[in-house]
């Protein structure tokens, strides 16, 4: 017996609901789970400092462009030189909370 998947569009625009959904309960909440805690921040911003690829000037690092105080508050971001990598301890956790939450949502 063949299984029938809905067609590739009927997919995309599945996934594109979910996509806006998480977009939709991240704003909700501000952001909490997207973003690293103080003690994590502050060390990947140490990290920074004491990199050759600094520019205290503006704050940002030459290799990647990005501007360090927002690059270093994401959570799941990391250095493009490896010095510091994303965090997902509790990741996991707190995605399927958010998918809990606005599937939940969804039957109200």
């Amino acid at each position: 017996m063949e299984k029938k998947y809905p067609s590739l569009i009927e997919q995309s625009k599945n996934l594109s609901k979910f996509t806006l959904d998480i977009i939709k309960h991240i704003q909700s909440t501000n952001g909490k789970n997207l973003f690293a805690d103080d003690n994590l921040f502050n060390e990947r911003l140490e990290i920074c400092k004491s990199c050759d690829k600094y520019d205290s000037d503006q704050k940002r690092c030459i290799e990647c462009g990005c501007f360090l105080e927002t690059k270093a508050r994401i959570i799941l971001d990391s250095c493009p030189l490896e010095k510091w990598k994303e965090s997902t301890d509790g990741w996991e956790k707190a995605f399927e909370e958010m998918v809990e939450e606005i599937e939940k949502d969804s039957k109200d």
